[in-house]
């Protein structure tokens, strides 16, 4: 079985820190051996509003909705590469989650379970982030909160229990040798996704 790795690009506007580190993670994890698929959120057209503000409406889906779905039912490997803005993802990104993890389609209910069933399970999972928050402060006033949410309850709810977590920081501090130093170390986890991944798929 190949090793599918799609990767998400969660910054907005254009030439930001986030699209080079997704762009060397696709690079060495093609390099690795990996087939690899990339979004950028900031090219993606789409209402971010769940309008019926539940799952009952009838809200069509559009292009770009679809094959975001597409390519996470396709991989193997989710690699998530975003801001920290206000202690969460920037607001496109989560609008993103909220009309794509629909049930029926990440997760569903069973009669008589009070607990959802995990419709993509058997996939693994790398975020990374950057911030303008120092690491410590992070660690130490925040608890890490927002590792806690995108791992309890939005990766393992839908069924992905092989998570990473790294965050780059502060990137307004941030001097060009520290930024490469970043992008060489994405490169190395994307060959060691494309690597791993493809070993435990043998």
């Amino acid at each position: 079985m190949e090793n599918r790795i799609f990767v998400l690009s969660g910054h907005l506007g254009e030439g930001r820190l986030g699209h080079a580190l997704a762009q060397a993670y696709a690079g060495a994890a093609q390099k690795g051996g990996a087939q690899v698929r990339v979004m950028n959120l900031n090219a993606m057209q789409f209402d971010p509003a769940l309008r019926s503000g539940d799952y009952k409406g009838d809200q069509p889906l559009e292009p770009d909705v679809v094959s975001f779905q597409e390519n996470l039912r396709w991989c193997t490997h989710w690699a998530l590469i975003y801001p920290l803005w206000w202690g969460g993802m920037p607001g496109p990104m989560q609008g993103l989650l909220d009309r794509a993890l629909l049930p029926g389609f990440a997760f569903g209910m069973e009669e008589g379970n009070d607990l959802p069933i995990s419709l993509l399970s058997g996939r693994s999972a790398r975020v990374i982030i950057t911030s303008d928050m120092r690491g410590n402060e992070y660690e130490e006033l925040y608890d890490r909160a927002h590792d806690t949410v995108m791992s309890r309850h939005i990766l393992s709810f839908i069924g992905i229990k092989e998570q990473s977590f790294t965050m780059f920081s502060p990137t307004y501090l941030s001097t060009p040798e520290e930024r490469a130093g970043w992008l060489a170390e994405v490169e190395q986890f994307g060959e060691l996704d494309a690597r791993v991944r493809q070993a435990a798929l043998v």
